[in-house]
């Protein structure tokens, strides 16, 4: 691969990084279908990213650990060294990994927050722990409010047996009573960050 290659591959490697069923623009169908002809081993190399990622729409564990198995067997010697790392991390953390077919859960949302807590802190510039934390949590304007319905008490007296004088329904029901802070919403502070206005 020429140096010229090099760096429009560099420039196109989204397409490669995404997968084909997500690909719709033509132009970038288009340059996945040129990069991978005109580059066979790279092209190789796609189609098992694409069967890796196909691993984790499989409905039971033992559906996934079979398309692991084919995976692994399709994988040719010479792309071995290039998937070496995944291949390692998948063989010693295999029953971790697998398990998420059992309940599918991933740690993806607390990453996400120890990534948004750590930009916080470069952009405070040494923030101590407390104000990080009150940052974070009590931001006014970020912060997540749910409000709750709590039982309204009416006091209920011989006069107000009467049909007349009876409470209403809406004198007895639920009504909003008080709220509830959450803290700051991650989406908002993503956001808020992402615009320069936190």
């Amino acid at each position: 691969m020429s140096a010229k290659e090099r760096r429009q591959l560099m420039r196109d490697r989204y397409v490669l990084l995404t997968r084909s069923k997500d690909l719709t623009d033509f132009d970038d169908q288009i340059k996945l279908q040129i990069w991978t002809q005109n580059f066979p081993l790279l092209g190789q190399a796609y189609e098992l990213k694409e069967q890796f990622f196909d691993i984790y729409e499989a409905k039971s564990i033992n559906d996934a650990y079979k398309l692991y198995q084919n995976w692994l067997s399709n994988v040719p010697t010479e792309l071995m060294t290039y998937f070496e790392d995944l291949i390692k991390a998948m063989n010693n953390w295999e029953e971790e990994i697998f398990n998420y077919f059992n309940s599918p859960i991933t740690n993806a949302y607390t990453e996400s927050l120890n990534r948004l807590i750590k930009t916080m802190n470069h952009v405070g510039r040494g923030y101590s722990f407390q104000v990080l934390r009150a940052k974070i949590l009590f931001t006014q304007g970020y912060r997540k409010v749910k409000k709750k319905k709590k039982f309204k008490k009416v006091e209920v007296t011989f006069g107000k047996m009467l049909p007349d004088q009876f409470p209403s329904w809406s004198q007895t029901g639920y009504e909003w009573v008080y709220e509830e802070i959450y803290g700051a919403d991650f989406s908002t502070l993503t956001e808020a960050i992402e615009e320069g206005t936190f």
